[in-house]
């Protein structure tokens, strides 16, 4: 939003509560040096991705729609609840586009909703995803939530899909990629193996705009600013934060017995699980991103990852 208002769009944007929507001006505020003027041109409307109609009343005189609205869980407990958000909720919107007559929209998908490569091969836009009993409910309710996209574009809803990389920005500290953040912040002394991509906030704002204000409908791009460890990503994040960087590292047998083991005790505590089955899989696992589709096509440069960890870091020491 900070760069549609920025380019002078008129933004409508929808919110669920009150609560969020003042998280989210905070962040808003962060990038305009606490001016507010530009806040004040979005127009806000109460709306949810699991109520159609609501849907309907916010979409009305809209002519372009970006979808990146979704929940971010890996705890077993809430896998139907955010299946119901996630892909139903994607449906809803969906079908309320196509009855008013969007003319553009722009999912936000994940790259957990990609598929996966044999030898450490990179991951581009042609790697269909393929269910197995490793794939996370967050990676079955991204991949669903595709299908009701491509599904409408079927019926005639001119689209475009972006799979971003875990995103890096200013966000609440507790919530998605935030925690990395806060791990590091409370004291994260280990590491594991895996290797992800990772993106910063502002390239994806910057190539959805770039998207929507394209010809390119019915594709998918891939958003991705670099491939790193995570103990190479603690460790800048521990910099920044002036933190010890992790120094004991976490082997794969040893991450299946700690989910387990929290996973009891969490049961007997009546807490939900801090590790569970997919976060401790995917601590593991290594993968590796191509955004060379849309950087070539583009003429794209993405953001180092070390200015988007210092990015948010200054963010959390405004805030803290």
């Amino acid at each position: 939003m900070v760069q549609l208002t920025e380019k002078g769009y008129k933004v409508r944007a929808i919110y669920r509560n009150r609560r969020s929507l003042q998280e989210t001006k905070k962040i808003f505020q962060y990038y305009h040096h606490n001016d507010i003027s530009l806040w004040d041109r979005i127009e806000w409307v109460e709306a949810d991705l699991t109520d159609y109609f609501s849907l309907e009343e916010a979409l009305e005189n809209v002519t372009r729609v970006i979808h990146a609205a979704a929940m971010v869980s890996f705890n077993p407990g809430e896998s139907d609840k955010m299946m119901a958000i996630n892909s139903d909720g994607t449906a809803n919107l969906m079908n309320a586009c196509l009855v008013k007559g969007v003319q553009k929209v722009c999912y936000v998908s994940s790259i957990s909703s990609l598929g996966k490569q044999l030898d450490n091969a990179l991951v581009n836009e042609e790697v269909e995803w393929q269910p197995d009993s490793r794939r996370s409910a967050y990676s079955h309710s991204k991949f669903r939530a595709e299908m009701e996209v491509w599904r409408a574009s079927k019926e005639g809803l001119p689209v475009v899909i972006v799979n971003p990389s875990v995103v890096i920005g200013p966000v609440n500290w507790k919530r998605s990629s935030g925690k990395l953040f806060y791990s590091v912040k409370q004291g994260m002394p280990f590491y594991t193996n895996g290797i992800t991509g990772f993106v910063d906030v502002r390239d994806v704002a910057k190539a959805i705009i770039i998207l929507m204000e394209s010809d390119v409908l019915n594709e998918r791009f891939i958003l991705n600013g670099e491939n790193l460890s995570f103990k190479t990503m603690f460790t800048l994040i521990a910099q920044e934060l002036h933190k010890k960087p992790p120094f004991i590292k976490v082997s794969k047998p040893l991450t299946e017995l700690g989910w387990r083991i929290n996973l009891l005790l969490c049961f007997i505590a009546g807490k939900a699980p801090a590790i569970t089955r997919d976060t401790a899989r995917s601590a593991q696992l290594k993968s590796f991103y191509s955004a060379d589709k849309f950087k070539n096509r583009f003429k794209f440069t993405f953001t180092p990852i070390q200015e988007a960890v210092k990015n948010t870091a200054r963010w959390y020491q405004i805030n803290q």
